[in-house]
């Protein structure tokens, strides 16, 4: 009465109505199970572990890593567990690469030294397997915050482990792949299909180094795949 006394209006409780906000999908958090798709953008840096002294091993003195951008997209199915709680299966592909710069010491002659830089081009397409758990503010209007976290199994299709690469001592990856995914988002409920952004961010448990004798790859003990990735989730009401 104090607030209708102030503005010298006063809203009846019949009134009140027309200042709430409609719901939209007010039943998709309801069902049991519901599916939809992803499109994302990412980023493949690594861990990298290189040997105790890498001048022992030949001339490479330096590793740097560049990563490049790369995209992802995939399904989703979610299953409700509790009114705040999810289990999201996302079957995807990754596509990205990186390129390794190894600075290099060449000796001319007792009084001379040379340095340059050789390029290795890493290029990875994962196919993924996270399974996570979404943990999911109240519902505010058409708004709500989660957080994932969760595993992922992921396969590396363009790997050339155990190939032939003919003298070009490329640097290999192993094809399988463990990792732990965190993430969060917001969930923005739109009139016809629920709008999910997210930055999730993956760190990888094995050791992915194809071991092989030459410069390239016995001067770095180990890699471990990381992965940055800022996904965009279509999820409808049907």
């Amino acid at each position: 009465m104090a607030i209708a006394w102030l503005t010298g209006y006063c809203i009846l409780p019949g009134q009140a109505q027309r200042f709430t906000k409609p719901l939209n999908l007010p039943k998709l958090d309801r069902k049991p199970i519901h599916f939809g798709f992803l499109l994302g953008a990412n980023a493949m840096p690594m861990g990298i572990r290189p040997v105790a002294n890498p001048g022992m091993v030949d001339s490479v003195y330096r590793i740097e890593l560049r990563p490049q951008g790369g995209f992802t997209m995939g399904l989703l199915g979610n299953v409700k567990i509790h009114e705040f709680i999810n289990f999201r299966f996302l079957p995807s592909l990754s596509f990205g690469s990186r390129k390794f710069i190894y600075s290099i010491r060449e000796t001319i002659s007792d009084t001379s030294v040379a340095y340059y830089d050789v390029q290795k081009s890493v290029e990875s397409t994962y196919l993924e397997l996270p399974l996570l758990l979404r943990f999911k503010s109240a519902r505010l209007n058409n708004v709500r915050v989660y957080v994932d976290t969760g595993i992922k199994y992921s396969f590396d299709l363009s790997s050339k482990a155990g190939t032939d690469d003919k003298g070009g001592n490329l640097l290999k990856l192993r094809r399988h792949d463990l990792s732990y995914d965190l993430g969060v988002g917001l969930d923005f409920y739109l009139q016809y299909f629920k709008f999910s952004p997210s930055l999730r961010v993956s760190w990888g448990f094995l050791n992915v180094k194809y071991p092989e004798n030459h410069m390239y790859s016995s001067s770095i003990e180990r890699l471990y795949s990381r992965m940055v990735l800022l996904t965009f989730y279509f999820e409808g009401s049907l």
